[in-house]
């Protein structure tokens, strides 16, 4: 498949935006933390209709504001685009207080978290907000959750032969289910995902293949390459670093223990 970004977005790692996670992928400054209760002032919920945005989550908003922003940046009118969402563990604000309800004699769920904890909630409430009437895939494929997004996307895109709004999501897990699963930061990563076309800036050639290295492929600088391995969605980090810098490059990314496919990075 050979394919072209024409739209970024990103939030997360106290980054507010694409543009600043670029001048720091670009000029190697650190990513920074931001704390969960700080995440809600970063997030654009105004967007939202009214009823959604007092119903919404933080997992949700967070990959809103990552699609708002790849979407405006390509240009193109959310309505349109076919989507992928695709997160490791969904709400974990939800999923906490529900597990911890279910522990309680009453075993009492709100029908709000109840309708929230589902694993499509954050594609149908983006799908509200633009009017999308486009097909919605949620995907959850725990650390390979990034790899198997951006492959359904890129089939998409290249089988329909239109762009594919991809969202990789994630958010920490509040105690003490962050024990057992240990996300270090808030971070989403939206890319508008097209067929490439003769003189596209930038090219993407991913191609299925036996995993002979499972190796991932790493970050130089320490700060980044930890948040690639501590979140899941961190994982299309390398990407975006290529990308950024203009320079070629390959590497694979597991499906799962014996498959994968290559994807190379081509600056025109």
């Amino acid at each position: 498949m050979k394919l072209s970004i024409s739209g970024i977005g990103f939030v997360g790692a106290a980054l507010a935006d694409w543009d600043e996670a670029a001048d720091a992928l670009r000029n190697g400054r650190e990513p920074g933390h931001m704390p969960l209760d700080e995440l809600g002032r970063a997030l654009k919920a105004d967007r939202l209709p009214r009823t959604e945005r007092r119903r919404a989550g933080k997992s949700t908003r967070l990959a809103m504001t990552a699609c708002w922003d790849a979407v405006e940046a390509a240009g193109l009118d959310p309505a349109t685009l076919p989507m992928v969402f695709a997160s490791s563990t969904g709400d974990t604000e939800v999923l906490t207080h529900s597990c911890a309800s279910l522990a309680e004699t009453e075993r009492m769920i709100s029908p709000i978290r109840f309708h929230n904890s589902v694993h499509n909630a954050a594609s149908g409430y983006w799908s509200i907000s633009v009017g999308a009437q486009e097909p919605a895939t949620a995907i959850a494929a725990h650390n390979e959750t990034a790899a198997v997004g951006l492959l359904e996307a890129g089939m998409q895109a290249t089988l329909g032969n239109r762009p594919v709004l991809l969202v990789v999501y994630d958010l920490p897990f509040p105690e003490p289910m962050h024990q057992a699963e240990p996300i270090s930061e808030p971070l989403a990563i939206a890319l508008v995902i097209q067929p490439a076309r003769e003189g596209d800036a930038d090219q993407l050639h991913l191609g299925l293949a036996a995993i002979t290295d499972p190796s991932d492929p790493g970050m130089a600088d320490p700060a980044w390459e930890r948040l690639r391995r501590e979140v899941p969605a961190g994982r299309l980090l390398p990407l975006l670093e290529a990308m950024v810098r203009g320079e070629p490059r390959k590497f694979a990314l597991a499906l799962d223990e014996t498959s994968g496919f290559n994807l190379s990075y081509q600056p025109k």
